[in-house]
């Protein structure tokens, strides 16, 4: 294993405004944009990821680590590579029928099983040509296609019925939308080891202007229901906005039909006959890129825009406070900044804003990255005794010239903050963190080898890790 690139490799906020010469400065991972104007329109930043990715090659401040790492140092663990070969492998999951069968989502189209015998080559479900048109016609300022296939849920009871669920962005014809995000039903072919792709059935056909900040996880809570996650569409105004359904989690009841809808709607979501849409289930959200459930725990990071990234606990009918605040700090839309001024506490509907339990920032005070695009994971319950009981989750990357990206853990409370520390992994972390996912008895930590400056979905550099003592 390469060994991770050292923090003197990474940027500074001061050497990347110097380098970009600008401070309308606007990149994207999962919809990360560093101080660029936050518009109703697509902002025109004058300095894009890409070109900072070339151009920043040598640390500010003169060079040199950072006199202290921003996060606590965690426990040491280690992690095995179990599958490569991948582009950009975008989520682990398992069905109730058999935990030691891994089913691993290429967010460029691919659906593969994973078992004791490794990485099947047979695709179980290929959708790449669904797909729309990964890397095409994308701004100059977005660095890495946020579209593609993003999400798979399988039916609580797949064993009996064969169903599943998966996120994918569609090609659109229209000139004034990018794409469709689309959420469909498919059931497993007769064999049991490939879905049939004829079996598709549509239930959310979601026009998407914009070719970012579509989120795309899906998860089936203990009550039964799915659960997906939006992101805003690069309109921090739709997370207040109840009439749609960006910068929320929805919550729908696959198993029923409410009036002409392909599903139903369950009766204890909020709005429920009050205003707005009676698919919300929480919403003040800018990108929840990743969530999941542990236990009865909907846990979700949110991709922050300015200066924070944050990880919020999921409850019903709660308001996360985007475009109003980012992270517990006050956020100005029209500027597309953050800062400690006196915030709102309520929206204008009079909902309190709801606070995350943890944040970091994406440089620290002395103008040292820290991470960038936060990565939601899971709450560890395997032999991994050094995390037991902590939740696992990821920074994308600390530097767009190398692969760099931060695996974190932090302790769960039932109120209040929680504390963060930096996991030591032995031979160190040689990815750009994509994804977490989990088996019952193990975790595994999903990312690419390739620098978000080097094209990652044209690239087979996608790897996953289990994560061992």
């Amino acid at each position: 294993m390469n060994k991770p690139p050292r923090n003197d490799d990474s940027f500074s906020r001061r050497h990347l405004l110097r380098t970009a010469g600008a401070v309308g400065l606007a990149g994207a991972l999962a919809g990360c944009a560093f101080g660029g104007s936050q518009q109703t329109d697509e902002p025109e930043p004058t300095a894009t990821a890409t070109d900072t990715a070339t151009a920043t090659t040598s640390p500010g401040n003169g060079g040199g680590a950072p006199p202290e790492p921003y996060f606590e140092q965690g426990a040491t663990v280690g992690v095995k590579e179990v599958a490569t070969g991948l582009s950009s492998p975008s989520a682990l999951v398992t069905a109730d029928e058999d935990l030691d069968r891994r089913f691993i989502v290429d967010q460029t189209g691919s659906i593969y099983i994973h078992d004791a015998d490794g990485l099947q080559s047979t695709p179980f479900l290929d959708l790449s040509d669904r797909l729309v048109a990964l890397g095409e016609g994308l701004p100059n300022w977005i660095a890495y296609d946020e579209r593609g296939l993003l999400g798979l849920a399988f039916h609580p009871e797949f064993s009996e019925n064969g169903l599943f669920y998966v996120r994918y962005s569609a090609p659109s014809e229209s000139d004034q939308i990018d794409h469709h995000e689309i959420l469909s039903e498919f059931s497993v072919a007769d064999d049991g080891t490939t879905a049939d792709p004829d079996s598709e059935r549509i239930l959310l056909d979601m026009p998407w202007e914009r070719p970012i900040h579509q989120s795309g996880t899906i998860e089936f809570g203990p009550d039964g229901y799915l659960y997906g996650s939006l992101g805003d569409g690069l309109n921090p105004y739709n997370a207040q906005d109840l009439d749609n359904l960006m910068g929320s989690i929805i919550r729908i009841d696959v198993d029923s039909r409410t009036g002409t809808r392909p599903y139903g709607i369950p009766a204890g979501n909020p709005l429920v006959g009050e205003e707005g849409m009676d698919e919300l289930y929480a919403w003040g959200l800018r990108n929840p890129w990743k969530m999941a459930f542990s236990g009865d725990r909907l846990i979700a990071g949110d991709v922050g825009q300015a200066t924070w990234e944050e990880v919020n606990v999921i409850e019903g009918g709660a308001n996360y406070g985007w475009p109003l605040k980012e992270g517990t700090h006050c956020h100005d839309p029209q500027l597309g900044t953050s800062s400690e001024e006196q915030c709102v506490v309520e929206s204008e509907r009079g909902e309190p804003l709801v606070d995350p339990v943890l944040e970091f920032p994406h440089f620290d005070e002395e103008g040292y990255a820290v991470g960038f695009a936060v990565i939601g994971g899971h709450i560890h319950t395997g032999d991994v005794r050094a995390v037991e009981g902590d939740y696992l989750f990821g920074a994308f990357t600390s530097s767009f010239t190398t692969a760099a990206g931060r695996l974190l853990a932090a302790k769960p409370q039932e109120s209040g903050t929680w504390s963060v520390e930096e996991l030591q992994v032995e031979g160190g972390l040689d990815i750009q963190v994509l994804s977490f996912g989990q088996d019952g008895d193990d975790s595994y930590v999903l990312g690419t080898r390739a620098a978000l400056a080097e094209d990652p979905l044209n690239q087979t550099e996608g790897v996953v890790y289990r994560l061992t003592r």
